[in-house]
Parts: C-alpha cells; sequence; structure tokens
C-alpha cells in the first residue's frame, strides 16, 4: 500500500482551535502578594522572584514581568534553559540559575548574562571559556556557590566551597558574586534544623572571607523561612509560591500578611446525562448508584494535571455549589454528581480551584485530597490548559 502524502495547505488556516479548560491567572494578585511580602520583610531585604518550572506552572515570562514591575530585584530559575527563555523575552537584571547546568550550556549562559550556580571545577571552567569567546562581554560573568548546611543534595562542603572559590578567582572572565543554600525543613513548625543550617552556612561563609574573598550577595531562605523566621533573610529572600498567593505552611498564615491566591482553574459542562440505581459510572465502575443520580461531564482529566487520585473523593463547583467526583478521574474527563443541583446546561462554568460565587475549592485542598502538596499540583498542570492572564477579572491576554 502507497501513502499519499498530505496535501501542503494552499492558504494558512485562520481559526483558532477552542480549548476546554483554562487556568486564569490574575496577574493584579502576583503584584499585590510581592508588595505585601516587601511590607512584611522591610525594604532592607531584597526579594529574589523564584519562577523555575515555568513559574510553578502558571508562567513563567508574565510572572516574572509581574514580579519585576512590583519590586523584585532579581529572578531565579532551575535550568539554563528556563533562564534563556526569560532573556529571550526580554526580562533585564540578574536571573540565577539554581540547578545543575552542564558545561555544554556554559556559552548559552555566559551569553545570555546568566548568574549560574557552579559545584564543579569543569563547569568554572567551561564557563571561563565561554566568556572568552564571547567577546562583547566586557565585564565578568557573575557566579554563585551554594553551600552544603544539611539538605544533602548539590552543595558544597567548605573544602569544595574553597577550591571553586580559588578557581573562579583565577578566571579572569568570572566574578564570584554571592553564596547560598536551601533549607531542609523551612517549612516545619520547630526552626531548630533551620537555625543549625544558618550556623553551617554562617561557618563556610566565614571561612571564606578568612581567605579574602567577598561576594555582594548571600541569601538562605525560601518563602516559608521568610515568613516565618526573620532572622533568615540576610540580603536577599527567594520567593516562589507565596508570590503566587499560597502559603507554604500552617506556619506562614500571619496575622499581618494577607496573601492573594492568583489561579483559578476553570472548565465547562460537556454533557448531562443520568444514572439509575445499580448503573457504574467510568472505568473498573468503582462508583454505582444506589439512586438515580444526574451527571455531569467535566472535559478534564489526568493529561491535563486534574489527578486520577481524586476519583470518587475531589469536588469541583457548577452553579456556585460543589459537586462531588464519581468513578475515575479518566486521561480527558471525569464525571461529577449534580443531582442536588439547581438546573444546568451544557458549558456552565466548571470550578476545579478557586471560587464561584461564594463557595471556594482552594488548591490547599485539592493537594491534601490528592495526598500530596501544592508545588505538584501547579507544576503537574498540563499543556492543553490554556493560561489566561487577568487583573482583577479583566481580561489581559492569553498564552501565545
Amino acid at each position: 500500500m502507497t501513502l499519499n502524502p498530505m496535501r501542503p495547505l494552499t492558504q494558512p488556516l485562520t481559526k483558532k482551535a477552542p480549548y476546554r479548560a483554562w487556568a486564569e491567572v490574575d496577574l493584579g494578585a502576583v503584584g499585590a502578594n510581592l508588595k505585601a511580602l516587601q511590607k512584611l520583610f522591610g525594604h532592607q531585604t531584597k526579594i529574589m522572584a523564584v519562577v523555575k518550572a515555568n513559574g510553578y506552572g502558571l508562567g513563567a515570562v508574565p510572572i516574572a514581568r509581574t514580579a519585576l514591575e512590583a519590586g523584585a530585584s532579581s529572578l531565579a530559575v532551575s535550568s539554563c534553559e528556563e533562564g534563556v527563555t526569560l532573556r529571550q523575552a526580554g526580562l533585564p537584571g540578574q536571573i540565577l540559575v539554581m540547578g545543575y547546568v552542564p558545561p555544554e550550556g556554559a556559552e548559552a549562559a555566559a551569553e545570555a548574562g546568566l548568574t549560574v550556580t557552579v559545584n564543579d571545577a569543569t563547569l568554572v571552567q567551561a564557563l571561563a571559556q565561554a566568556t572568552r569567546r564571547i567577546r562583547w562581554r566586557n565585564t565578568p560573568l557573575p557566579v554563585q556557590l551554594k553551600l552544603e548546611t544539611g539538605l544533602h543534595r548539590s552543595g558544597l562542603e567548605p573544602p569544595e566551597a574553597l577550591a571553586l572559590a580559588r578557581l573562579i578567582a583565577a578566571s579572569p572572565g568570572l566574578t564570584l558574586q554571592g553564596l547560598y543554600t536551601h533549607f531542609a525543613t523551612g517549612d516545619e513548625a520547630d526552626p531548630g534544623f533551620v537555625y543549625e543550617q544558618m550556623r553551617r552556612f554562617d561557618a563556610t561563609r566565614d571561612l571564606l572571607l578568612a581567605q579574602g574573598f567577598r561576594f555582594a550577595q548571600e541569601h538562605l531562605a525560601n518563602s516559608a523561612s521568610a515568613i516565618n523566621l526573620p532572622s533568615s533573610r540576610r540580603r536577599i529572600v527567594r520567593v516562589g509560591l507565596s508570590l503566587l498567593g499560597y502559603y507554604p505552611s500552617e506556619q506562614s498564615r500571619l496575622d499581618g500578611l494577607q496573601l492573594e491566591p492568583c489561579l483559578t482553574l476553570k472548565s465547562r459542562v460537556a454533557r448531562l446525562s443520568g444514572l439509575e440505581p445499580g448503573e457504574g459510572v467510568g472505568y473498573n465502575l468503582t462508583f454505582k448508584a444506589e439512586a438515580p443520580k444526574e451527571l455531569a461531564l467535566v472535559p478534564v482529566g489526568y493529561a491535563d494535571g486534574y489527578r486520577r487520585n481524586l476519583s470518587n473523593k475531589g469536588e469541583v463547583l457548577i452553579g456556585g455549589k460543589r459537586a462531588r467526583v464519581l468513578g475515575r478521574v479518566m486521561m480527558d474527563q471525569f464525571v461529577v454528581d449534580v443531582t442536588d443541583h439547581p438546573p444546568l446546561a451544557e458549558r456552565d462554568e466548571v470550578v476545579l480551584i478557586g471560587r464561584q460565587g461564594t463557595a471556594e475549592v482552594t488548591l490547599e485542598e485539592v493537594a491534601t485530597t490528592c495526598d500530596t502538596i501544592t508545588w505538584e499540583v501547579l507544576t503537574g498542570l498540563g499543556s492543553r490548559i490554556r493560561r489566561v492572564y487577568t487583573n482583577a477579572g479583566a481580561l489581559l491576554y492569553e498564552e501565545e
């Protein structure tokens, strides 16, 4: 059998395909959250806005731009690729890459003027060589060292930090801009180990200072510790989840700090139907009706980040009232019980996370039901969910 190649288009496609689910991201809330955090920390403490993992799933470029406009001093990402994306979008200033950068990424990092976290000599040498090849760069490329203080992930032990600091000092194209670490228990009520990590950080920093090294930046605190523990703030704090309006722990819900959740996750009723006693719903018929039921089909599934362990447990909002998931959450859809709802129609709005009228399904509730954390729910939102950016309910633009 011979397959005919697809005919080339004779004219461009002009009709935009509709989307079945969308995430409304209130950039006004993001800006307000940054200002509320800045007020809490005081203006002597600078805020580094963390927008890794595509801005925790909500769009790195819009979140980063909003944070800078609201007063953030710098940005942080996990990968070189993420940093280059921000730079290509025209975002200025410091962009710290906190995660692993392979040596072959050195030239891209140097060209984009990213601040790279270095943890071995090979990367330092690759960055130094890259700065020599990029003729237009007339200022040293800043790098930072992440110190091991207890998380045992990618940090440097004191002898390693000292050796790399010496290598950086011997590399004309590089400058040691700062030191930082990350807390293992910053979101816990007991700050004991946070204090221990601070002590270890200070010991390594003092070792470097005693050897004549100087650096303009040091930062330890993430959202949770920055909010809960003023002594952890130092010159800079890194905020990510709290920038989006979510508290990283119950201890973070301070009376003087009011954060505004920026996400409302929405879809529409795709179909209304009924269920008779004894009939089941979905794969494996894990729900069977004991009485007549009215059902609504929601065209969102685990491929979109609405997790399968919300099966028979999750709740959404339709018509300002809660509706429970019946049966399995499937790859592309799930079914909810609307038996006790007022009359509904196909295409009625469904809120999966956020407010509808006076009712609310919080991100924290969804995470708890899934036995996971808010970060995982946010970053798990799939590419089929359209990101739509608003300010106080008014549409600004949609993602490209």
